[in-house]
């Protein structure tokens, strides 16, 4: 399955699409379009279950929706142009009914993967209600391209498989890139934090769980004050998570990584690191006693695995 869905700015080369490919399922808010569907959960629901490539074309607009892909057998690609699509939704824990006690966030969370091998580019979704997801990847190997998140708390769940996040914008304030099972690459992208918190909230749970969070090339920055925002803290006793090559500006706390609270002394196995950053925040001298400075970067092969770049979910164009 492809998913054209495209935000503003230039857009060329073979990938590039102003218009729907013929048997695109056409999704236009405004329904100027004949044969269209004015949602992109409409659209969704219009997908063939079969393992031929199927097209869903969103044409400009806000779409304030929850959208959820569910597990499908065939693969699913995205290719994007210059139109812009935002989806938006703004519901929260405390929105759901008494009566759903389990995965609460499943109802609230504005896009929720559970299908794999998903590659979507040029996106802006958002959910600000609150702690709540604005985007769950629960489905295995995904990618994202020239995307643009925003939330509160717990933005995005990277909970499970390979997933890389390429050039784009992610921003939120307390634990806004959390999971527990997920090996993701974060490539160039923009991390904003909005108020005083903690970026990520590694959920790594034993030597065993391949779960870990490298961010290459990132620019940290924010309108907390400075020294108010920490690149992470460990959510399970394992927690992974690398910045490397980075600029770290200096909202950022020199001491870089926090405990979860400040009377968890549980930190024989986690594995925060720093490598080769810039920045009023980059400093490493007064860094947390039980964060080290790696002698060399991480290598995207040792998080995504090995000829992770020949793999379909992969555009080598954003790395």
């Amino acid at each position: 399955m492809q998913i054209i869905a495209p935000l503003v700015g230039a857009c060329s080369g073979p990938n590039a699409r102003t218009k729907p490919p013929a048997g695109a399922i056409i999704v236009d808010a405004a329904g100027a379009h004949s044969g269209s569907v004015r949602t992109v959960a409409d659209g969704v629901a219009k997908l063939p279950n079969t393992t031929a490539e199927h097209t869903l074309f969103v044409f400009p607009g806000v779409y304030e929706e929850q959208v959820i892909i569910s597990k499908l057998i065939g693969c699913d690609t995205t290719s994007y142009t210059t139109n812009e699509v935002t989806i938006s939704h703004a519901l929260a824990q405390k929105d759901n009914p008494a009566s759903i006690s389990k995965d609460r966030n499943d109802f609230t969370t504005t896009l929720h993967l559970r299908t794999d091998n998903v590659k979507i580019g040029n996106l802006n979704i958002a959910n600000m209600a609150g702690k709540i997801n604005a985007v769950s990847v629960v489905g295995t190997n995904s990618g994202f391209y020239a995307c643009y998140f925003t939330g509160y708390r717990d933005a995005l769940y990277a909970n499970k498989g390979a997933n890389l996040y390429a050039k784009s914008y992610i921003s939120g304030v307390e634990d806004f890139i959390f999971g527990q099972y997920a090996s993701a690459w974060f490539e160039s992208c923009d991390i904003v934090s909005i108020d005083a918190g903690h970026i990520t909230a590694n959920g790594r749970d034993s030597d065993t769980n391949p779960s870990q969070y490298v961010f290459n090339n990132a620019h940290v920055s924010g309108t907390a004050k400075p020294g108010s925002v920490y690149l992470g803290r460990p959510w399970q006793p394992y927690a992974r998570v690398v910045f490397q090559n980075s600029k770290l500006v200096k909202v950022v706390n020199p001491a870089g990584w926090e405990l979860w609270e400040d009377n968890d002394n549980n930190t024989a196995n986690i594995y925060f690191e720093k490598y080769n950053n810039s920045g009023a925040g980059a400093a490493t001298d007064d860094r947390a006693d039980f964060s080290r400075v790696l002698a060399k970067s991480v290598a995207i092969a040792d998080v995504l695995g090995e000829n992770c770049e020949s793999a379909g979910r992969v555009d080598t164009a954003f790395l």
